[in-house]
């Protein structure tokens, strides 16, 4: 009994063991337990997955049933038919990525492996057995890699391999519906499990590959159908198993289940049964439950919060800038919350218009229902401000029914507003102009409005308890009551502008066509000058035109000179505005003409008081008899400013005779016509860079000739962009002509040297595919060459081809087995071949102690190379190194290598690069190259920038802790919201939809905020004409900038502004200071420039903040670096820049002392929309050319003068305009004449300089600051001429002392005295010059030093 009892066991064994496994046939549900042959990476888990593969890359697999299998009946028999089913799954160690490479269901007639390849040979074969017969293969590849090389058609497919991983047949991944036979894509690649069959019948030599989810069965259309015979090519017996390799990217493939069947259908697998795929990734986050809090509280919270946002709206709406000292003008000041009411929140629909100084708006007093016109000036500035509000304070005591009545004021935050009566007819020029369908005005309103605003003027010269200047008298700031009389407004508003600011700004209040003469050329405003303006205001009302007409073509057409010509003609009622069709007193309107030329004499003490025009306008005094004379009033002027106004007496002027005698003598000074001769010795081209044959360099790409194909392209900013993130594609950039590498035909090859600066972006940095290649090569024709692991440089079939004829530098980020390469981030010399006679990873040697440090070629970061060839010893050196280091004095590979074998006489140099699966973009920012020579030096302050890259990485999900209590709730709540609206308040920026074209040139506020450190006082630069500077450093990059806030009000012309400023933003020169971008607020505008360490030049000119004294080294270097930075804006940029601004304030000083010039273009900020008549006149008093004073026509040859002007304040080192004298300023253009005049022009050198300096030097620039600021404009040289003459490429014109200032020779040329015709025109003896010379030296004591 005992017997039987003991076989039970045996008896079951032996039945599973005939279910697991027949002769025929077998079935694993899991692999716990079985007997697998395995190498590699391959195991085994606890629970029965088989993985191929161990989360490493670069790894193969392999997992084959122990013993094989009899496929035929008879040795030498015909392969019977079979049956596979199996299912695996692939799984990416980093979620969303791809898998590389594949895994295969293979027979073979071997279960060693040992010599294939991993990556895309699938651990199956390798390069050399690829494609033979002899390997006797057959298998099913499941492929997640697309490799041109196997014509894979994407990278996701299955195929059928027979000896070749180029397969007989493949498709993408997916089955066939049973339904509507509609196919399903599948992702392989996908964490799902998945199941494959593979039949094949013998008798028709048909396999079929059928494959679907693992919860789907057999589909009947299998998805590949291949007729081929097997029995020619399996081997008899044949192992069956599993093959999988990665590549780049860490993928697990897992199989779960096997079975087969010989002359039997496999049987089907339980899928119940089988192991789960194991997890390489954190498990997913679970969502959050939604969390109600009750309704109580809910509505708690939102009461609580609409109420915060209500109150800080409210605080921040009516908010408002108190200071002690302001309690003592107490009723003069409104309350910000009045004025906002009283203007309905300032909405445009109450807009009146914009003033030279701002908006200004109507509004209705909410108590009193006074109605009145709220003026909102921007005024940011602290210093002087209690002064100004005294100042308006007692402007409003001010009564005068010509006067528009000052009500009072409000101050907030970087803005004044003042309070006025409001005149509901407007301003003047809408009448004149006949804008809004204005009525026209009849000849007795003008008269009236004339006498009223010269009562006015009047009592603001003479009748008040002290004396007011208005400053800015024109037509649109007078206004119109109700009864059509005229009222002067704006009066002292100007002196906004006066307290505490510095007299060398870049702020002139005033409007071209009214400046008097004097004030255009000293800054220096007087009663008299608003009597100028007034008279050209009596002739703007009268004859119904603006004082310039900017419509003109060429020439600004003057109404004065209008004026003057038909004065000379006898016709002067002709003047009249037609529109009044001649219903007027003649006798009123020849008496308002006449006064108006009268108080617009140039000769400033020749212009009557206001108390003198009351009296002729009144007929209580007669207006004195003027003479018509063919001088114009600009002639006159600057005869009165030489000391010749003894030849003119007033209210009577001279008679034409004593006039034209006058002319005579100053035209007897032709002997100056000798400066014609420098203009015919120009050189009229110049070749803007000189490139040797056999050097070049690039510090960018823009205009650069290269020869590009496949995806190349270089970018709007410079940058060679070899790939664009596309996959398998190549890109080459060649220079377009060969080099002579060899002294003559078949000789060795010279020596030569490359460097370059590189930058590769990836999405992932281990992640990358492929790499980038410096080459010389014979062609640059790469059509046939391959991408992905051949770089573009060579096939599958050339590889190592000695006619090749390249030699090449890669920088390889993949590692491929079948060239040997050493990782995947490596540098190596190919010659032929991209197997590398010499390697290493990618570093750099440190010089002090000889350390290596890796370098990751996929960082992002910009890094350069440096390529040595010496021809003599015929060695290689290969040197790696971080942007910021200079070049390593270890090499990284060093080989040595004769490439007279190599070469061809004439050859290409150029880049090469590719992609593989993965997207990867390839740049080049910098190139050099010399042969028999080192390779320039790339400048990398012209470098361009690299762009952004790739999308912000994911922010974990915080976790969420409900409250303890609703109270803790609440109270978090609140401070939320509060802070989220301080948040926005602080880094709130106005964006515009047409903004989004300039992106990456426009800075966060945020970024801004931060580098400066909120705008810190400590961190003021400086406070220039536009605004102030602050000192940042750039969260991200630690870029050091100057960030400069500018107040600008309008949104009329600011796209065109903005678009101007990322245009400027792409000028490169050593000598312009770096305009990086922009950022906009309201009511703001901030540019980033680069940061200047040594400030700006004037503080180091007269000694502020113990700067230096500068050498005449230094200075003369400063000059002729600005001369090349103006020359660059005038003539070698796409337009012409005008700068309109040039003095020692803008010039800044970098870190080796050079002049570089900041603020070019900053000027448009008010030409953009405006109004030609605008207040703002861009410019320095001293540095304004005379041409620009008088018809506010900015050219280069303006900027030219002014350039004039800064060199003799350099060579000097004095202000154009000395304002310590007493009661006559020193101009520095005249004492650099005296002291030429003299004979001792190097007495006008700066005494700082202690006599040491280059005489020829000091001599050159003061003659050539003389010829710039040339006051005839065709006189003065262009840029191009200034670098030529202090380079020494062209002589100076041989210049000549002489008695006549300059200003009195410009407006000679204006008056049509040209200097060319001079010489044949007018005659004079030299005691005329003599005595001429006399009367001018009287008029000189100032300067008799």
């Amino acid at each position: 009994m005992e017997h039987p009892s003991f076989l039970l066991p045996l008896i079951a064994l032996a039945l599973n063991l005939a279910i697991a496994m027949s002769e025929d046939q077998f079935i694993y549900s899991g692999f716990s337990g079985r007997n697998l042959t395995l190498d590699g990476a391959a195991t085994v888990t606890d629970d029965g997955v088989l993985e191929l593969t161990n989360r490493t890359v670069h790894i193969k697999g392999h997992a084959f049933y122990p013993t094989p299998w009899q496929f035929r009946k008879t040795p030498n028999g015909t392969v019977q038919s079979f049956s596979i089913n199996f299912v695996f799954g692939m799984i990416p160690v980093y979620s969303n990525e791809k898998c590389t490479d594949g895994m295969t269901f293979v027979i073979s007639p071997t279960s060693d492996m040992s010599s294939a390849q991993d990556s895309q040979y699938l651990g199956l074969l390798n390069k050399t057995s690829d494609g033979k017969a002899s390997n006797h293969i057959f298998a099913v590849e499941l492929d997640s890699s697309q490799n041109t090389e196997f014509h894979d058609i994407d990278d996701n497919h299955v195929g059928i391999d027979i000896n070749n991983l180029t397969s007989v047949q493949s498709q993408p991944a997916g089955f066939y519906s049973d339904n509507k036979s509609i196919f399903n894509n599948l992702s392989l690649c996908s964490y799902k499990p998945m199941q494959v069959w593979v039949d094949y019948n013998e008798e028709t030599t048909q396999i079929k590959v059928t494959m679907a989810p693992i919860e789907v069965g057999k589909p009947l259309r299998p998805l590949l159908s291949e007729i081929h015979n097997l029995s020619l090519v399996l081997e008899e017996p044949s192992y069956i198993g599993f093959s999988a390799s990665t590549g780049p990217i860490n993928t697990l493939y897992c199989v779960l289940g096997l079975s087969l069947g010989i002359n039997h259908p496999a049987l089907a697998i339980d899928i119940s049964k089988l192991p789960k795929l194991p997890r390489v990734s954190p498990k997913p986050r679970s969502k959050l439950l939604e969390i109600i809090l009750p309704i109580a509280t809910a509505t708690f919270i939102l009461i609580v919060g609409t109420t915060i946002v209500l109150l800080v709206r409210r605080r921040m709406r009516y908010a408002e800038l108190h200071e002690d000292w302001e309690a003592e003008f107490g009723p003069h000041r409104f309350s910000y919350k009045d004025l906002f009411h009283a203007t309905d929140g300032f909405k445009n629909r109450n807009l009146l218009g914009l003033g030279g100084f701002g908006k200004v708006y109507k509004g209705v007093l909410p108590t009193s229902k006074l109605h009145v016109a709220v003026k909102r000036v921007s005024h940011d500035s602290k210093q002087g401000m209690k002064e100004f509000i005294a100042e308006i304070v007692s402007i409003g005591r001010l009564r005068h029914r010509n006067l528009v009545q000052l009500l009072g004021y409000c101050r907030r935050k970087g803005e004044l507003l003042l309070v006025y009566e409001y005149m509901p007819n407007g301003s003047l020029d809408k009448y004149l102009y006949c804008e809004d369908s204005k009525p026209t005005l009849d000849w007795a309103q003008r008269f009236q409005i004339i006498k009223g605003v010269a009562s006015g003027l009047f009592y603001l010269h003479d009748r008040w308890e002290k004396i007011v200047i208005h400053r800015d008298v024109k037509a649109s700031n007078v206004l119109l009551d109700g009864e059509m009389n005229g009222r002067l407004g704006d009066f002292g508003l100007a002196k906004l502008y006066d307290h505490g600011a510095d007299p060398q700004t870049t702020h002139v209040v005033g409007t071209m066509g009214y400046l008097a003469p004097e004030f255009a050329r000293t800054g220096k405003a007087t009663p008299l000058t608003d009597v100028y303006a007034f008279g050209i205001f009596i002739l703007e009302v009268t004859c119904g035109q603006r004082p310039i007409d900017n419509y003109a073509d060429d020439n600004s057409q003057m109404l004065i000179d209008c004026v003057v010509e038909h004065w000379h003609k006898g016709s002067l009622t002709n003047m009249l505005d037609k529109r009044l069709l001649g219903d007027y007193d003649a006798d009123e309107v020849c008496l308002v003409l006449k006064l108006g030329l009268l108080c617009a004499h140039p000769f400033c003490k020749s212009r009557p008081s206001m108390r003198q025009v009351m009296q002729y306008l009144d007929g209580d005094k007669p207006l004195p008899e003027l003479m018509p004379t063919n001088l114009s009033y600009s002639m006159l002027a600057v005869m009165q400013n030489e000391g010749f106004e003894q030849y003119t007496s007033l209210p009577s002027i001279a008679s034409s005779s004593d006039i034209t005698s006058s002319i005579s003598t100053h035209a007897a000074m032709n002997h100056l016509s000798y400066l014609l001769q420098f203009f015919f010795l120009f050189i009229s081209n110049l070749s803007a860079l000189a490139t040797g044959e056999d050097q070049f360099v690039y510090s960018g790409f823009n205009g650069a000739n290269l020869t590009l194909d496949g995806v190349a392209s270089v970018t709007p900013n410079g940058l060679l962009k070899l790939t664009n993130g596309t996959l398998r594609l190549q890109g080459h950039a060649f220079h377009p002509t060969p080099f002579s590498f060899k002294k003559k035909p078949n000789g060795t090859v010279n020596s030569f040297a490359v460097s370059y600066i590189f930058a590769i972006y990836c999405l992932r940095p281990v992640i990358c595919g492929h790499g980038i290649a410096f080459v010389v090569s014979a062609s640059k024709n790469f059509s046939t060459a391959m991408a992905s692991q051949y770089l573009g440089l060579i096939n599958d079939h050339n590889n190592g081809d000695p006619t090749n004829h390249f030699f090449a530098i890669e920088l390889d980020t993949n590692q491929n087995d079948e060239f040997n390469d050493v990782n995947n981030n490596h540098v190596g010399i190919d010659i032929n071949s991209l197997t590398s006679v010499n390697s290493s990873s990618a570093g750099y040697y440190t010089d002090n102690n000889g350390n290596f440090n890796n370098i990751t070629l996929t960082s992002y970061k910009m890094m350069q190379v440096w390529l040595e060839y010496n021809g003599d010893n015929r060695q290689i050196n290969v040197t790696l190194a971080p942007i910021t280091m200079a070049k390593p004095v270890k090499p990284l590979l060093s080989t040595y290598y004769n490439l007279s074998t190599v070469l061809t006489d004439m050859a290409y140099v150029g880049f090469s690069s590719s992609t593989g699966s993965f997207v990867t973009q390839h740049y080049v920012l910098g190139w050099s190259f010399g042969i028999n020579k080192p390779a320039p030096a790339i400048d990398i302050s012209k470098l361009p920038k690299l762009p952004y890259e790739g999308g912000k990485p994911q922010s974990k999900v915080l976790e969420i802790t409900l409250p303890i209590a609703t109270a803790t709730f609440v109270l978090a709540m609140i401070t939320l919201i509060i802070l989220l609206i301080r948040r926005r308040l602080r880094y709130t920026e106005v964006r515009e939809d047409w903004e989004v074209e300039f992106g990456p040139h426009r800075f966060s506020y945020k970024d801004l905020f931060c580098a400066t450190e909120g705008f810190k006082n400590k961190n003021l630069l400086g406070i220039g004409g536009f605004g102030r500077v602050y000192k940042g450093l750039l969260p991200t990059s630690k870029l050091e900038i100057a960030v400069k806030r500018i107040s600008h009000d309008s949104n009329q012309g600011m796209k065109e502004f903005v678009a101007e400023i990322v245009s400027i933003g792409h000028l490169q020169h050593r000598n312009l200071v770096q305009l990086h971008g922009y950022c906009r607020r309201k009511s703001e505008l901030i540019l980033v420039y680069d940061y200047m360490p040594n400030g700006n030049l004037d503080k180091h000119l007269y000694g502020q903040e113990n700067s230096s004294t500068l050498t005449w080294a230094q200075r003369f270097q400063i000059i002729k670096g600005i001369a090349s930075g103006l020359l660059y804006l005038h003539e070698e940029w796409e337009k012409v820049i005008l700068h309109r601004d040039i003095k020692p304030s803008n010039i800044l000083l970098d870190d080796n002392m050079n002049g570089r010039l900041g603020d070019f273009g900053l000027a448009r900020l008010y030409d953009h929309g405006t109004d030609p008549q605008t207040t703002h006149v861009v410019g320095t008093i001293g540095y304004l050319a005379p041409e620009l004073a008088r018809t506010s026509k900015a050219t280069p040859l303006t900027d030219v003068f002014a350039f004039g002007m800064f060199v003799l304040e350099v060579t000097c080192g004095r202000k154009p305009i000395d304002h310590t004298a007493q009661d006559n300023q020193l101009m520095l253009v005249d004492w650099v004449l005296h002291c030429w005049h003299q004979g001792f022009l190097n007495d006008a050198v700066d005494i700082k300089l202690q006599g040491v300096y280059n005489i020829d030097e000091v001599c050159l620039a003061l003659k050539l600051g003389l010829l710039c600021a040339h006051p005839f404009i065709n006189k003065r040289p262009s840029m191009k001429h200034v670098t030529q003459i202090l380079n020494r490429e062209m002589e100076l014109p041989e210049l000549t002392p002489t008695h006549m200032s300059f200003n009195m020779l410009s407006l000679m040329q204006n008056q049509g005295f040209d200097p060319e015709t001079m010489t044949n025109q007018f005659l004079i003896s030299n005691s005329t010059l003599s005595d001429l010379s006399e009367v001018r030296s009287h008029t000189w004591s100032p300067y008799d030093i």
